[in-house]
This record gives C-alpha cells, structure tokens and sequence, in this order.
C-alpha cells in the first residue's frame, strides 16, 4: 500500500513538473515569436523561376517512316547513341506486304510455267501442222507422177485422178494457211503470258522496294535521338505503330542549338518574351549558359491521357555558353522575371493585407507601429516597398497582437491609390521616379517625451 502511494506521489509530481515546464516554454516561445524581426535593408530585388527544359538542335536531319500503312517497329537505335553514315537506325514490319509479296512471287511462278507450257503446246501444233504440210506435199508430188499417164487411162479413171489432183492442192491451200495462222496465234499468246509476267514482275519489285524502305539508313553521321511517341508517353519505343511520314529518328545538327522550356499553366502566364535565361546542365557541371525567351507556344498540352495539368512549350535562344552543349541534353533553366537595383525589399510574409491595404508592423521600443506601404512588385519570397519604409527599420515577421500595437501611419491618397494591393507581374511605370515616403526621423522621440501625435492613431 505505500509503494502505491508513493508511486502515486511520483506521477503527481512528475505531471506538475511537465505542466510547469509546458507553460515555461510556451511563455517564453510565446514572447519570442513576436521579437523574431528583420532588419529592412537596400538590395537588388530579383524575381526568378527555375524550370526544366532540353537541347535541341536549330537544324536537324530528320528520318521519317515511309509512306507505308500499318508498319510496326520492331528495332530502334538506343537514344542518344553516336552513329556514322550508313548504319542501320531503325527497321520496320508490315504484314500487309509481306504477304503480297509471297503471293506476287507465286503468281509470279505460275506465269512463267504458263508461258513454258504454252511454248511446248504451241511448239507441238506447228510441228503436227508441218508435218501435215509435208505429207500433204508428197501426196501431190506422188500426184503429179500419176498425172503422166493420165492419157493411158480411160475417160472415167482420168477424170478420178484429176479430181484428186485438185483436192491434194486444195488440202495444200488450207494447211499453209492454217499454219500462218497459227504463227499468229503463237505469237498473239505468247505476247500475252509475257505481259502478265512483266506485270507481276513490276508489282514484286515495287513491294520489293517498299520492304527495302523499312530499314532506315541514316544519310550522315551524329548523335542519334528518338523521335517523341504518338501516344504522347515520350520517345518513341519498339512495337508502336510507324505511321506514314512520321519522324522517328532525328539527327541535331550540334553547330546551332536553342532551349525548349517545359512549363507548367502557372509558370507559363510569368513568362514574357524577351525575359533573360541562364542556363546549367547535369550532363555539364562546368557549363553556363545564357540567352532569352524568343517564342511561347499557344497551345498546351496534357503528359498523359488522364492527366488534367496542362503545359506549354517555350522556345529560349542560347546566345552565350562557356561550351556549346549537346542536343537532348537536359536543362534548368533559371529565368528572371524581374529585376531592380538598390530597392526596398522585405520578405513577402512580413506584408499583411488589413482592411485593403498593405501593411508592415515597425518596431518601436517594447512595442509596434502599424505601417501602410505601397508595394510596387513582388515575388513569392520578397516584396519591393515603394513607399512606406526606407531602409534600417527593424519589422515584425509575425502580426503582433494589438496590445502591442501603439500606432499606426498611413499613407496619403496619391500614394494608396497608386500602390493598391493588386497582382504585381510588372513594374509600374512610375516606380522608379518615384520617391520614398518614409517616417518622420522623430516620432520615436515625440512618442517617448511629448505623447501622441497627430497623425498617430492609437488603439
């Protein structure tokens, strides 16, 4: 039993303890939060993005698929691999002709044995149709003799023997023309199987030439890239459908190359031609690069079928560059979207929007003054003060409680009404000109010795 009180004891006291130090440190956090400050100072204000590009060559050889249907790709060059003239990149299938082609090749076969076996047949008549002629000649020359003694024979046999006279030169007519006719046809047949040969021997050598433009040679030598997918999942891989004049390899031309920048929907509305670029490269840590935003695409686009993010391609010149890189490499490219010398700027989380209007919190003594600032320009880190602040303040970071709070200074209507708080993607025309307005260098001094004064409002 007293173990148990005692035990009971320990726990109170450690729970008292940890509320004890619970408070300790939420007071103490509590009065530090609102000291955290930052020293207002004069610098160059930069608003910049970074995003992902690539290199692409100006110029480039390009190697499409032929104007052939329904071929598949069945091998491709490895992206990226150095080639010379003549190599083999890419080799395509299609079913579709090969197929003709067997059946073109047998056609072909049948044709030519027609045409033999028409050649033995017709060899074989005009040899029997000579024969015939032949024969029918030695029957009229046996006739001929016969005709000598055609004045030894009585009227009856004469007249028998001249009738076959003139039936064995009537047999000798038709036979000769029988066999130029048959010359004719031999000839008109013949011409004919020879036709149909050449005709399919045109027909297999077309197919044979379109199975010969499957496998894509390149003309010159460089470094070899996969052409980008149809079904917009990258580069182009092996089994997908080559449709007719698609490119599928591309060969940079490594002398002229330009940044291809993909941006996001947000990041693309920051863009504007003529916005300054640098580039580096994780293939090149030694490298730099600098050039501009020449051209934003109109159009964007979508990575995959189910996605809703939308991007837009941005071309950038590449104008300097302690080495010219390779096309395909990859890019980060860090553009500046604004710029200014010798400014005010102030993180953007020290700024607060109260009652429309722009507002920083000045430390003074133990507590803060409530200051209205026009902010002419800012970025999602810092914003640039045009008027309000002028430098060598110390700000809050954190919006104080208004017990601290012991006054306030706003700005005059000019100057509100050309600072209102608005999306700041361009520099006002007017801010440059324009001069500071800042606190008068002895309110401190007037809030310490004579009160309030007028133009403080005190909560």
């Amino acid at each position: 039993m007293q173990a148990y009180i005692l035990l009971m004891t320990l726990t109170r006291t450690y729970l008292l303890l940890l509320l004890f130090l619970s408070l300790l440190f939420s007071c103490t956090k509590s009065k530090d939060q609102y000291d955290l400050t930052y020293p207002v100072v004069r610098m160059d204000f930069s608003d910049e993005i970074v995003l992902e590009g690539s290199v692409e060559a100006i110029q480039s050889t390009i190697i499409s698929s032929p104007d052939v249907h329904n071929s598949i790709i069945i091998y491709m060059i490895e992206d990226g691999t150095m080639v010379e003239a003549g190599d083999t990149v890419c080799i395509l299938e299609n079913q579709q002709l090969t197929d003709q082609l067997e059946t073109v090749e047998r056609l072909y076969e049948v044709y030519k044995a027609e045409l033999n076996k028409g050649l033995a047949d017709l060899e074989l008549q005009y040899a029997l149709l000579e024969a015939q002629v032949r024969n029918n000649e030695t029957q009229m020359a046996i006739s001929n003799l016969d005709s000598l003694q055609l004045k030894y024979y009585t009227p009856s046999q004469r007249r028998i023997a001249e009738i076959r006279l003139e039936m064995a030169n009537i047999e000798s007519r038709k036979l000769k023309k029988k066999l130029e006719a048959l010359e004719k046809i031999n000839r008109s047949e013949l011409r004919k199987m020879e036709l149909y040969i050449m005709q399919a021997d045109m027909l297999l050598q077309s197919i044979k030439d379109q199975l010969k433009q499957l496998v894509l040679i390149t003309p010159k030598a460089g470094m070899a890239l996969r052409g980008e997918s149809e079904t917009g999942e990258g580069k182009i891989q092996e089994g997908e459908e080559a449709y007719p004049r698609k490119p599928l390899i591309i060969i940079p031309d490594p002398g002229q190359v330009r940044i291809k920048i993909q941006a996001s929907e947000t990041a693309y509305k920051r863009l504007a031609l003529g916005q300054e670029v640098e580039y580096t490269f994780d293939a090149m840590p030694e490298n730099y690069a600098y050039g501009s935003i020449v051209m934003k695409s109109p159009r964007g686009y979508t990575l995959n079928r189910n996605s809703r993010a939308k991007f837009f391609d941005v071309l950038a010149s590449l104008d300097s560059s302690l080495q010219i890189p390779s096309a395909g490499l990859s890019a980060n490219c860090r553009v500046f979207l604004n710029y200014l010398p010798d400014t005010v700027a102030v993180p953007i989380i020290s700024v607060f929007q109260e009652d429309s209007m722009s507002v920083v919190y000045v430390k003074k003594g133990s507590g803060f003054v409530r200051q209205e600032v026009g902010v002419a320009l800012q970025s999602s880190k810092e914003a640039v003060i045009a008027c309000g602040l002028q430098g060598g303040e110390d700000i809050a970071m954190l919006q104080p409680p208004k017990s601290k709070i012991k006054a306030e200074i706003l700005l005059d209507c000019e100057q509100r009404n050309r600072y209102k708080p608005k999306n700041n993607d361009s520099i006002p025309e007017e801010f440059m000109d324009m001069p500071q307005e800042v606190m008068p260098q002895n309110s401190s001094n007037q809030m310490e010795e004579e009160g309030t004064p007028e133009e403080f409002f005190i909560y």
